[in-house]
């Protein structure tokens, strides 16, 4: 079938309805295991080869393979199953219809782009187009917290000539990410009573003096070329310390977001930090502090020493090309083309597979994690054809 005659057998309104069912089913990480399961139902329905690797108790990865006539994947959709909590958002799991959006925790991140990958492929299963090359959908868990299912799938040697991840970038061609070094300090001052300031050392107070050090550092730049210039950055986003408000702090943790762009690594940012702390320490007999890796969330030993590491597939590779002509065709415009300052576990598909690897997804990435959390039905219908197109471009159909 041609690529027209294929797309005029999609039913928007099973579409929508899908993808709601999907909203409302819950998943937030952790507990992933209802969300793994509908999608390896409604996969193993249309005849897909569904694999299901439990990465943790009720933490499965689900992979599904449409396989074509020579054995390679010529195209893998890349999402994750995991959502953020609830937290402050009314009716999280209601995927009702608002103002022409799908409203509910994950609608955007991300399981829109994930219903969408999953029906477009479906939809070529339905319609047994015999593929040249096979396709796969990788349904991973874990993405918000410690990326123990892309970790799995790099374990696993998983292999595909490209890979789309289908995280939210309004219908944008992301082609870069930045990695994340998520850097601990710990300060050591001396215990004393805050009507005695002087007795003691103020843990709190090294802390305040390495921020604004830290302020001063210089930060890289990446000019991606036809794109623009990426920059590193930092974001002190937490501090804790102290015993009461009337005593010296002689403890004080400060916890760092450090964005690394291509080119930097999480030791080469860590030994940046310990560098300047060693400086400060030569100045200063009375400061004490250490660095290391580390963040709240992080128990995991693999994903500290591993990391999260920048990613970039160039705008002129074959899927950047062919997701761009497929924009083009469905909707009639050029696509933009740009990065992300977040992170996603494209990383793990470029940096350890070898896969080159674009992020192309529905929805307004800045609503996710927020109270307003509702994905655009049009950018959902678009990619599904999007993916279609690009997907028979690249897997091609026998003839």
């Amino acid at each position: 079938m041609k690529t027209e005659e294929i797309l005029a057998t999609l039913d928007d309104s099973e579409i929508i309805a899908f993808t709601q069912r999907f909203v409302q089913t819950t998943s937030i990480n952790g507990a992933e295991q209802p969300a793994a399961e509908f999608l390896a139902k409604a996969m193993e329905e249309a005849g897909l080869q569904v694999t299901i690797r439990e990465i943790q108790p009720g933490r499965p990865n689900v992979i599904a393979i449409l396989p074509g006539a020579e054995p390679e994947i010529g195209l893998a959709f890349h999402g994750h199953t995991d959502t953020v909590p609830f937290f402050n958002m009314s009716d999280p799991l209601s995927g009702a219809i608002i103002e022409g959006s799908i409203w509910g925790r994950g609608s955007v991140d991300q399981k829109g782009g994930l219903a969408a990958a999953v029906l477009a492929v479906i939809t070529l299963a339905k319609i047994r187009t015999p593929l040249k090359k096979g396709l796969a959908i990788l349904a991973v868990i874990d993405e918000e917290s410690e990326h123990r299912g892309s970790y799995a799938l790099a374990e696993d040697g998983f292999k595909a000539n490209f890979a789309i991840t289908t995280e939210p970038s309004d219908l944008q061609l992301l082609v870069a990410n930045k990695g994340t070094a998520p850097i601990r300090i710990d300060f050591t001052g001396v215990l004393a009573h805050g009507s005695n300031p002087w007795i003691g050392v103020s843990a709190i107070e090294m802390a305040a003096k390495t921020i604004l050090e830290i302020k001063k550092l210089p930060l890289k730049d990446v000019i991606i070329p036809g794109i623009g210039t990426m920059r590193a950055s930092f974001n002190f986003g937490l501090i804790e310390g102290g015993t009461q408000y009337n005593n010296v702090a002689h403890t004080c943790s400060l916890f760092i977001d450090r964005r690394c762009v291509p080119g930097e690594t999480q030791a080469s940012a860590l030994v940046e930090i310990k560098q300047l702390l060693d400086r400060m320490a030569a100045e200063d007999p009375t400061f004490k502090a250490t660095a290391e890796i580390a963040r709240p969330d992080w128990k995991w030993q693999p994903i500290r020493e591993r990391g999260l590491k920048p990613a970039l597939t160039s705008p002129t590779s074959q899927i950047s090309l062919s997701l761009a002509r497929a924009h083009l065709s469905q909707t009639g415009q050029q696509i933009e083309i740009g990065y992300t300052n977040g992170y996603n576990d494209g990383d793990f598909l470029v940096n350890d597979l070898g896969i080159p690897t674009v992020n192309y997804g529905p929805g307004e990435s800045p609503r996710s994690h927020t109270a307003e959390e509702k994905l655009r039905i049009d950018h959902l219908l678009t990619a599904v054809r999007v993916y279609i197109r690009t997907a028979l471009e690249l897997v091609g159909q026998q003839e």
